[in-house]
Formats: C-alpha cells, sequence, structure tokens
C-alpha cells in the first residue's frame, strides 16, 4: 500500500499552524473555511495567503475516518476528450483497483489555474497518492504536491527535478526522431502543429533543434486549439510544407482531413505523400485512417501500471523511463 514518509520529514500543515503564520486564532482560520463571509477581508486575506505559503489543504475526510486511511489514490489527466490517456488511466486502474483502492479522477483542460484548482479538491479527499499527466504547471501546484507529504507520481514525461517519481518517456527525443525520420525522407519544409502545453513543447524543441542541425530551414510551428476543426483547417496556414509533426495523433488525424479535402493525401507509401504527417498516441482511429498514420507509439499502459507501482513501493528506482517507438506507416 502507498505509505507516507515515516522518517524525520515534516507533516503536512495544520490549521493551528495556518493560524500561527496569519497571527490568528485556529477558530478564525476554521470560519474562513467555513464561511469566509463573516470573516473581515484583511484577516481572511492574512488567512488565505498563510494556507497557500504552508500548502495548506482543509481535509474534507477527517471526521469520516478515524483512521484517516482512505484508500484512495488521486489522478490528474489534462482531459478525457482525448483517448490518448486512456490507456494510462486503464493500467493504473488495473493495478489499484485489485487491491483495494478506489481512483478519483480529474481533468485539468490544459488551463493551469484549474490544475491547481483540482489539485487542491483531490488533495482535500486525503489519497494515499497523486498521479498526475505532466508535472504541476504552477509554483503553487508545486508546493501543495511536495507539502502533501504522500507519493506523487508524475507520468508522461522526465522532469529533471520530480517532485518524487517518475514514469514516462523523453519528449525532446520524441522530437528528433521524427526529424530524424523526415530528414532521411528527404523533406525539406517541414512544420509542428498541436498545442503549447510543456510537454509538446518539448517534442517542438527537440524536432527544431535536430532539423536546424541538419542545415534545412527552420520548421514552422501552429499552435492549435484543443479541437478537430482547427487540425483540419490548419493545412491552410502551411502552404509550402512537405513534412508534419503533430502533438498528437487526433491533431494528425485532423490534419489528414484537410489535406484530403485539399486533394493532397493519396493512399499509396510514405514516399507518394505530396505532405508526410507523423503523430503521437498510436490511436486505434490512426490505425484505420487510409493512409494509415504514422506516429510515436507511446507505452500508455504501462506507464500506467508503473506509476501504480512507484505509489506501492518506495523503495528503489524513482525514475522510470519507458520509452517510445517510431511506428512507420503509409502517411509518412
Amino acid at each position: 500500500m502507498p505509505k507516507t514518509e515515516t522518517s524525520t520529514a515534516p507533516v503536512p500543515p495544520t490549521l493551528s499552524a495556518v493560524g500561527k503564520r496569519a497571527g490568528v486564532s485556529s477558530i478564525t482560520v476554521s470560519r474562513v473555511l467555513r464561511v469566509p463571509d463573516l470573516v473581515a477581508p484583511e484577516t481572511r486575506a492574512r488567512v488565505e495567503e498563510a494556507m497557500r505559503e504552508l500548502g495548506y489543504v482543509p481535509n474534507l475526510v477527517a471526521g469520516a475516518l478515524a483512521s484517516s486511511r482512505t484508500n484512495s489514490v488521486g489522478v490528474l489527466v489534462p482531459t478525457i476528450a482525448n483517448s490518448i490517456f486512456a490507456d494510462t488511466v486503464q493500467g493504473l486502474s488495473d493495478k489499484l483497483e485489485p487491491l483495494g483502492f478506489s481512483v478519483i479522477l480529474a481533468q485539468s483542460r490544459y488551463d493551469a489555474a484549474r490544475e491547481d484548482r483540482m489539485l487542491a479538491a483531490l488533495l482535500s479527499r486525503r489519497p494515499e497518492a497523486i498521479i498526475m499527466v505532466g508535472s504541476p504547471a504552477t509554483e503553487e501546484g508545486n508546493r501543495l504536491l511536495r507539502h502533501a507529504r504522500i507519493p506523487i507520481v508524475e507520468t508522461w514525461d522526465l522532469p529533471a527535478a520530480p517532485i518524487d517519481a517518475v514514469a514516462g518517456f523523453d519528449n525532446y527525443k520524441a522530437g528528433v526522431a521524427v526529424a530524424k525520420h523526415l530528414i532521411a525522407q528527404g523533406r525539406k519544409q517541414l512544420a509542428f502543429i498541436g498545442g503549447d502545453d510543456p510537454r509538446a513543447t518539448r517534442r517542438w524543441l527537440g524536432f527544431w533543434d535536430e532539423i536546424v542541425a541538419s542545415g534545412l530551414p527552420e520548421p514552422r510551428r501552429l499552435i492549435l486549439d484543443r479541437n478537430a476543426s482547427g487540425s483540419v483547417a490548419a493545412h491552410a496556414r502551411l502552404p509550402d510544407v512537405d513534412a508534419v509533426f503533430a502533438a498528437n495523433d487526433a491533431h494528425a488525424i485532423g490534419f489528414m482531413a484537410g489535406l484530403r479535402k485539399a486533394g493532397l493525401l493519396c493512399d499509396g507509401p510514405a514516399s507518394q505523400q505530396p505532405v508526410a504527417v507523423i503523430g503521437l498516441g498510436d490511436l486505434e482511429m490512426g490505425r484505420l485512417f487510409s493512409p494509415a498514420l504514422s506516429t510515436i507509439s507511446v507505452h500508455g499502459d504501462a506507464i500506467g501500471r508503473t506509476a501504480a507501482t512507484l505509489t506501492l513501493e518506495r523503495g528503489g528506482e524513482r525514475k522510470v523511463d519507458l520509452g517510445f517507438e517510431l511506428v512507420l506507416r503509409d502517411s509518412g
């Protein structure tokens, strides 16, 4: 089972610690939490600032569970609208649920402020551990997790300074791998499309560095909204490109749909495609699309199972690189 640290590490901040920091009583802190409108604005502001500084999160289960054990694990993903993270959630659920743990799922929707709110909401349920895609987007989120004193696993990336444990792959190297393949294909005018979240940005940086180092013109980057229609229309803004790396398969498939409308997609092999397209995620719909989508295959299920193991076992290696695979099909 996930275990909290039992050494001399500090315990999670208490209500009385918040009161001491803010220069008020514990009762006043409690009022701020329960009936904030009855507390003077200046006092409330001091208490709220002390909470942020200490990383204090109200305990919503304290009265319900005398043992303080909830047998739950909080999981934060960017979105459930795109199935790219489904394998990871399934993998960790398959590992944890037979052991009696429930999974509490939240989504950030790629919004930093919402991510902080969701982390606070998850922590208020006093989970045994938190597993999240990526790393906290803000210092406040980072502080909340570090003060929680529970296992924290960051996934789908390999941050240099993780909070606790990591199960993922190198997004920068994924971008390098795609660039090397497209350059070897003889492509000259390359572009990257997708979001601007930290993981996508690392893919872009690897892609850009490798292309520039080869002597080719600098690749273009087109930041898109997170919907299919933006991807479909993106080809009109990249009229001269002959190869595109999409931040994920959903963007890649949308872009290919736009190419087909423009008569720039054929059903032959990659060498015959006017514009090569490579995605990331190896989604089933990409395999069924014609031409089948070339992609970076990420071991999402293994990431989930490994993340679950890292919450259960506190010893051993805390940074696990599960790698990726460039899967070449007819799109590029």
